[in-house]
C-alpha cells in the first residue's frame, strides 16, 4: 500500500475503536509507520473534504470515519500488493507454512467482525479469498488457481494484525476493490456493523474542546 493509503487506514481503524484525537501528526505517522510528511500530505485530504479537523496545538481530529474509509476504500488497488494466486488447498498450503505469519482478509475477515464469535456465515457464498503473508518466498511453488489471491502484508500491518485476520479498515477497502456481487454483499454487511443508524450524527464537540 502507499504511504497516503497506510496513513488513512491507521486514522480509520483507530476512530472505529473509539479513538479519534491525535495529539500530533508525528504521532499519527508512526501508527502508520510513515514519515511526518507522507502523513501531512495525507491528512490535507481528509481536512479538505472535512472528514478530519486539526487542533490548535497541532493534534488532529478524525470527525467523519465513514468518510475516511470510504476514501481508503476508493483508492485501494489489491494488484499493487498482489504477490500471486492459488487454490483453496494452495491456501491451506500457504498457511501451514507461515505459521502463523499471515492474516486472512476479505470475506473470511469480515465474517469475523460481522458475525464474532460464532463466526457464521450468513452473509453470502465467499466471493475471492484473500491472504496477507509476511513472506513473499512462501507463496512460491503453489498450485495454480484464481479462488485465492495472495497478497503482501506491510510492515506497519505486521506489527498491528495479530490475531490472523487484517484490520476493520483493511477489511472493507479490500472487499471494496474485489467485483462480483457477493464481495459486496459483505462490504455492505461489514459497513452496517460499522455505521449502525444510531452512530449517524454523532456530536464531536467535545472532541473539539
Amino acid at each position: 500500500m502507499k504511504g497516503n493509503e497506510l496513513v488513512w487506514r491507521a486514522l480509520a481503524d483507530a476512530a472505529l475503536t473509539g479513538r479519534r484525537d491525535w495529539s500530533s501528526v508525528a504521532d499519527l505517522a508512526h501508527a502508520s509507520g510513515t514519515p511526518v510528511s507522507t502523513a501531512s500530505l495525507a491528512l490535507q485530504r481528509m481536512h479538505d473534504i472535512g472528514a478530519t479537523e486539526r487542533r490548535r496545538n497541532g493534534g488532529v481530529i478524525a470527525v467523519n470515519p465513514e468518510k475516511i474509509l470510504l476514501v481508503l476504500a476508493a483508492w485501494r488497488n489489491l494488484k499493487a500488493d498482489e504477490i500471486g494466486r492459488t487454490t483453496l488447498g494452495g491456501a491451506t498450503m500457504l498457511i501451514e507454512r507461515a505459521n502463523g505469519h499471515y492474516a486472512l482478509g476479505g470475506s473470511n475477515a469480515a465474517i469475523t467482525y460481522v458475525s464474532g464469535a460464532s463466526g457464521r456465515n450468513t452473509i453470502a457464498t465467499h466471493p475471492t479469498r484473500l491472504v496477507y503473508v509476511k513472506d513473499e518466498p512462501l507463496a512460491h511453488d503453489l498450485p495454480a488457481g484464481d479462488e485465492v489471491i495472495i497478497l503482501r502484508m506491510d510492515k506497519r500491518a505486521q506489527l498491528d494484525w495479530y490475531d490472523g485476520y487484517t484490520s476493520r479498515a483493511q477489511t472493507y477497502a479490500d472487499l471494496f476493490a474485489l467485483p462480483g456481487w457477493q464481495a459486496e454483499e459483505f462490504r455492505r454487511a461489514l459497513h452496517r456493523v460499522l455505521f449502525p443508524p444510531e452512530s449517524r450524527g454523532q456530536n464531536v464537540e467535545a472532541l473539539r474542546g
